[in-house]
C-alpha cells in the first residue's frame, strides 16, 4: 500500500473568493468541480456558479457548460447547487434534490421575503440586496436526458439552515441527503432528505439532534453512518467533536447521537469507502496551521484511529496573514494512489 500524494493546482484567480468546492468521479472517468465563484467573501455561496471538467485523472481542468455533466443541470441559485444531490437514477433519469437555501434578493423584496416567513440577513456586499434563506426542499428530474425538467417544491416551516454536499447513493438506490438547520423548537438538527422509487419518492425524516452540517455513507449493506459537526467539548470557540449516528434499515430510523474522539476545529466531515476497506474521514483544519486533515477507521466507522491523524495539507496559512477581502483563490486537488 503506497502512501504516494499528488497535489494539483485546480483553480487560481486574483480577487476572486471561491467558496466550497464540490468534487466528483463521473462514471465515464472525468471529474468535475462547482463552486461558487464571488469578488467578496461570500459563506452564504451566491456568486456565480462554476464547473470545471478534467479528462486526465484531474492534470488540467477547463471551464465546462456541458449539460450532461450533473453540476451542470438547472437550479434556481447558486447555493441549491452547490449543496444538492444530482445523478443519474438506475432507470436512467437524471434527478436533482435538496434545499433552496440562500440567495441574493434585493433589498426591496424584503417585507416580501418577510411575509413568507422567510428569513433575510444582511448582504456583504451593500446596501441593495439581501440575503435570503428559503426553508424549502426541492426535486427536480428529467426523463429526456436534461432536455426539459419537472420541480415539485414543498416548504418545511421553521427549518431554517440549508442541504449539504454529503449525499450518498444506497447499494438498494437510495438517495440520501443531508439536511440541518434550527426547527421551530429553537434546536439544532441533522435530517434526511430520503429519496426513493428512482427518485420519484421523498420523505424528510429526523436523523438527531445536535448537529449541522453531516455526511452519510453505507459501511454495509442498509447500515449507514452519519457524522455531524458539533459544538459539543468545545476547546473554546474553535468547534468540538464530530457525533455519529446509525441506521441500520437504510435511513429511515437513526440511533442516538454519540460523541467520537474526532476533534474538528469548526469543520464538518466528509467520508468515504477506500478500497481496502478503511473508511477515510477528512475535514478542514481551521485554526493554525490552517489546512486538511485525515483520520482513518479500520472497522467501519466504529472507531478512529486519532493517533495517526494525517495532515494532507497544512498550508492554508495564518489567521493573522487574512486580508479583510480576497486576494486571490486557490483551489487544490489531492490524489493518494
Amino acid at each position: 500500500m503506497s502512501n504516494e500524494m499528488n497535489h494539483s493546482t485546480v483553480f487560481r484567480e486574483q480577487g476572486v473568493y471561491g467558496a466550497f468546492p464540490i468534487l466528483n468521479h463521473l462514471p465515464d472517468g472525468r471529474l468535475t468541480i462547482g463552486f461558487s465563484r464571488s469578488t467578496f467573501r461570500d459563506h452564504s455561496a451566491v456568486g456565480e456558479w462554476t464547473v470545471l471538467v478534467s479528462s486526465d485523472e484531474g492534470d488540467t481542468w477547463n471551464k465546462t457548460d456541458d449539460p450532461t455533466i450533473p453540476a451542470n443541470w438547472p437550479g434556481c441559485n447558486t447555493r441549491e447547487r452547490s449543496d444538492r444531490f444530482a445523478g443519474v437514477m438506475p432507470d436512467g433519469s437524471y434527478v436533482c434534490a435538496g434545499k433552496i437555501g440562500s440567495e441574493s434578493w434585493p433589498i426591496s423584496r424584503t417585507a416580501e421575503a418577510q411575509e413568507r416567513g422567510f428569513r433575510a440577513q444582511e448582504h456583504p456586499q451593500g446596501d441593495d440586496r439581501v440575503i435570503v434563506d428559503q426553508p424549502t426542499l426541492f426535486v427536480q428530474w428529467s426523463t429526456d436526458r436534461g432536455q426539459t425538467w419537472q420541480r415539485t417544491e414543498w416548504d418545511a416551516p421553521g427549518l431554517w439552515g440549508n442541504g449539504f454536499s454529503r449525499p450518498t447513493v444506497l447499494h438498494d438506490g437510495t438517495v440520501l441527503e443531508p439536511v440541518y438547520g434550527t426547527s421551530t423548537d429553537g434546536v439544532r438538527r441533522v435530517y434526511v432528505w430520503r429519496g426513493t422509487d428512482c427518485g420519484r419518492t421523498w420523505r424528510l425524516r429526523r436523523v438527531g439532534s445536535p448537529g449541522d452540517e453531516s455526511a452519510f455513507l453505507e459501511v454495509e449493506p442498509g447500515r449507514v453512518l452519519c457524522l455531524s459537526r458539533t459544538i459539543y467539548g468545545a476547546k473554546d470557540e474553535s468547534g468540538g467533536y464530530l457525533v455519529q449516528m446509525w441506521s441500520e434499515d437504510g435511513g429511515l430510523t437513526w440511533s442516538e447521537a454519540l460523541a467520537t474522539n474526532v476533534w474538528t476545529p469548526n469543520s464538518p466531515p466528509h467520508l468515504i469507502m477506500l478500497r481496502d476497506g478503511r473508511v477515510l474521514l477528512s475535514y478542514g483544519y481551521r485554526i493554525e496551521p490552517m489546512g486538511i486533515r485525515a483520520v482513518f477507521s479500520n472497522d467501519g466507522g466504529q472507531t478512529w484511529d486519532v493517533d495517526n491523524t494525517v495532515a494532507l495539507r497544512d498550508d492554508g496559512g495564518y489567521v493573522g496573514e487574512l486580508p479583510p477581502q480576497p486576494t486571490a483563490t486557490v483551489l487544490y486537488v489531492i490524489f493518494s494512489k
